[in-house]
């Protein structure tokens, strides 16, 4: 009789995925709890999406690099909220964060609060705020969604420039 052993093949090496927005060509300042997006109208906000995956597949999430084209350093304190599907939000940019859909799909976060300024931007790295990684099951896009938060009074540059990297490995 013989036994046969399915060995699921893992790549090891983490792939780097990103995503864009700008951020409405204002410099309003958001108060701590405020949605970072890319529309003031609740209806028109996209949650930023990035593809890191094939469709349904499973990737675990190590770290990600947060990024904007503004300067200041200064309350550039965020907070990343992750989804396997897009949620819906109850306002638009710089309006109080409230997610109207998403529970179902909430797999995470990430806080930016070390970041450093340099002078074509502010960049900082980020673990999962809780655990060492973040596991998902992708959509039928093989994408992650993403909302920002500004976690201070913070008074950003006119269409601010962010970016999202993913550092993911697929199990």
């Amino acid at each position: 009789m013989s036994d046969t052993i399915f060995i699921r093949r893992l790549r090891l090496l983490p792939l780097l995925m990103s995503a864009v927005f700008n951020r409405p060509a204002d410099t309003v300042a958001y108060a701590a709890g405020d949605l970072v997006a890319n529309s003031t109208t609740a209806g028109s906000v996209v949650p930023l999406n990035v593809v890191v995956g094939d469709p349904f597949s499973t990737v675990m999430i190590r770290r990600m690099t947060f990024r904007k084209s503004g300067t200041s350093t200064s309350n550039a304190a965020f907070r990343v909220h992750v989804f396997t599907s897009a949620p819906t939000v109850t306002n638009g940019d710089n309006g109080a964060l409230d997610i109207a859909t998403g529970a179902a799909s909430y797999i995470g976060n990430f806080s930016v609060g070390a970041v450093r300024g340099m002078s074509d931007g502010v960049v900082g790295f980020c673990l999962p705020d809780i655990g060492a990684d973040i596991a998902a099951v992708l959509d039928s896009a093989g994408k992650l969604y993403c909302l920002v938060e500004a976690l201070a009074p913070y008074t950003p540059a006119s269409a601010e420039t962010f970016t999202l990297t993913f550092e993911v490995v697929a199990v």
